[in-house]
């Protein structure tokens, strides 16, 4: 009794045969753990976590930049991390009777970043990873840094999105009094909005009969009839998502919401889903982990304690005290849930604030609701020994088999985030230490 149409196979425009050998290119590489790290859950989770957070960076192959995003929807400030490869190439050519120098080295970098133009409006000619990392971690923490490294050895760039209030290096605090949660997909958008804006298109992101700049918001306004004059016939991109916890949960709700409406970019190629819980609920979290989530997010009030004083209403100042006094993370969210920002699941997205209490804000959240949905490819994955959000996960499974879009994989271990337990090799390819052999392959 949907009124929507179900969700187009990703394998539908080509043969049976051809699909099945599709699917065995991406899932035949071996998967081999470190035997004393990556067979542990907890330990690997751990390593991944660490890792790569004090990796140097190549001058000669990356650039690493930074760009504050401001959000339409309420001003928050959202941090950017970007990791451009260098055009090694064209860096050569036009530094061709330069001597191989340090001074040349820095020249060349700042010579092909400038060339890339990340900011400029329809200028960005490569493919986009953007990462959403998970609970109470930002994009410095080792798991995000050795996936944005394995992109750019690609060719890729790497765009790590620190959800609001989390900047890893403390440069930048949540100007609101509003954080980031498990089910507001609002920042998100609003970046995914940016970055679309900024790929390159044969006709300069011009409408060729309408003459007016194809935009997200132009998308979402037009009828029907508007959308075939629509130009989306992109040179830069794809965009793919790629959400770790909670970051998947965001990110698997938004591909859900965005879908469902006909809304999702068409810039968008696939999205993928790594440890997410699929149905959020924090009261069902066991012992010891529900304390220390908890702890976690008091640190995040903490160091945004100036923006949330600003707010003076009794009882959003009520509801902070309160959070900072609950013992586990799930008397937390229910403390804070009915000032928690939130979004519309339909058009236009629009931003409101509250729910009820914990119950409703978990179930709002969760990403299981609208997974079905999904209209691109989207890969999630879950390792069996996944100590936190496994359980969750595997109750709702069904959601994800409903939908042909939707590719599930389930580890052996690699605990919760694990898989990354030891660094990417220097150069894109090859084999390496590691659950993922540092290939990255299940992104391939």
């Amino acid at each position: 009794d949907c009124p929507f149409p179900p969700p187009r196979p990703l394998f539908d425009d080509i043969t049976d045969g051809k699909a099945n050998k599709m699917k065995e290119g991406i899932f035949s590489r071996t998967v081999k753990p470190s035997l004393f790290i990556g067979t542990r859950g907890i330990v690997a989770s751990t390593a991944a976590y660490a890792l790569g957070s004090k990796q140097s960076d190549d001058a000669k192959k990356v650039k690493r930049v930074r760009e504050v995003m401001k959000m339409g929807a309420d001003g928050a400030l959202i941090v950017l991390d970007w990791e451009v490869p260098l055009d090694t190439s064209s860096t050569n050519n036009s530094n061709s009777n330069s001597n191989n120098n340090n001074s040349n080295n820095n020249n060349a970098s700042n010579s092909s970043i400038d060339n890339i133009d990340i900011y400029k409006p329809n200028s960005i000619t490569k493919p986009i990873i953007l990462l959403l990392h998970g609970m109470n971690n930002d994009s410095t923490f080792g798991y995000i840094r050795s996936m944005m490294r394995t992109a750019t050895d690609r060719g890729w760039i790497a765009v790590g999105m620190n959800l609001r209030g989390q900047d890893g290096l403390h440069q930048v605090k949540n100007t609101t009094p509003r954080g980031y949660n498990a089910g507001y997909t609002g920042d998100l958008r609003g970046v995914v909005e940016q970055l679309e804006y900024r790929l390159k298109r044969r006709s300069g992101g011009i409408n060729r009969k309408s003459g007016k700049r194809t935009t997200l918001n132009n998308a979402r306004d037009s009828n029907s009839n508007d959308e075939e004059e629509e130009d989306d016939d992109y040179i830069g991109g794809p965009i793919y998502l790629l959400g770790y916890s909670l970051g998947a949960n965001i990110v698997t709700k938004y591909l859900g919401e965005e879908s469902l409406h006909g809304t999702l970019p068409k810039c968008i190629g696939g999205g993928a889903a790594m440890g997410n819980p699929l149905h959020i609920h924090s009261g069902t979290i066991a012992f010891p982990w529900n304390m220390l989530l908890g702890a976690g997010v008091k640190r995040s009030i903490l160091q945004n304690a100036t923006s949330l004083r600003k707010h003076h209403e009794p009882g959003f100042q009520h509801a902070m005290k309160k959070a900072l006094l609950a013992p586990t993370i799930g008397k937390l969210d229910d403390a804070a849930a009915p000032y928690l920002i939130r979004n519309d699941s339909y058009p236009p997205y629009a931003t409101r604030i509250g729910f009820k209490d914990g119950e409703e804000y978990w179930w709002e959240s969760s990403s299981h609701r609208y997974v079905g949905h999904v209209s691109v490819p989207l890969l999630k994955i879950s390792a069996q020994d996944d100590f936190l959000v496994f359980g969750q996960f595997q109750r709702k499974l069904n959601h994800c088999l409903e939908n042909p879009n939707v590719v599930v994989v389930k580890t052996r271990c690699g605990g919760h985030l694990g898989w990354q337990e030891s660094p990417p090799p220097s150069s894109g390819g090859g084999e390496g230490g590691g659950l993922l052999g540092g290939s990255g392959s299940w992104s391939d």
